[in-house]
């Protein structure tokens, strides 16, 4: 039962192309993984919460850019610098168990940080 709640509720999209739906802790690993690939043409993977209505994205690079993006576009996109890879799981992890509003009170700045 909790499986099915899992698997309609949170998504995966690949730093290739292709998406998944999220069951399983284990996949984060796998999906920032890809990140060590120099891409600069695909530079992110990233999570949904589907129910919720974000997502968090995870970029390649020296940075440790993070961005939140509400799908309803009600507050614009937010950024954060400076994750590691361990970090970023963690960031995952928290969309992963319906953690919004640990996610939302972290220390976001406005827009894309680009």
């Amino acid at each position: 039962m909790d499986h099915d709640l899992h698997t309609s509720r949170f998504s995966l999209q690949h730093r290739w192309g292709g998406g998944e739906d999220a069951f399983s802790i284990d996949q984060l690993t796998d999906l920032l993984d890809e990140l060590d690939a120099d891409d600069p043409e695909h530079p992110d993977v990233w999570i949904s919460d589907n129910e919720v209505g974000y997502s968090v994205l995870a970029f390649a690079g020296s940075r440790g850019l993070v961005v939140l993006e509400d799908h309803e576009e009600v507050r614009g996109p937010r950024h954060m610098t400076g994750y590691s890879m361990a970090m970023m799981r963690n960031l995952f992890e928290m969309v992963m168990q319906g953690r919004v509003s640990e996610v939302e009170s972290l220390p976001w700045l406005p827009g894309y940080g680009s």
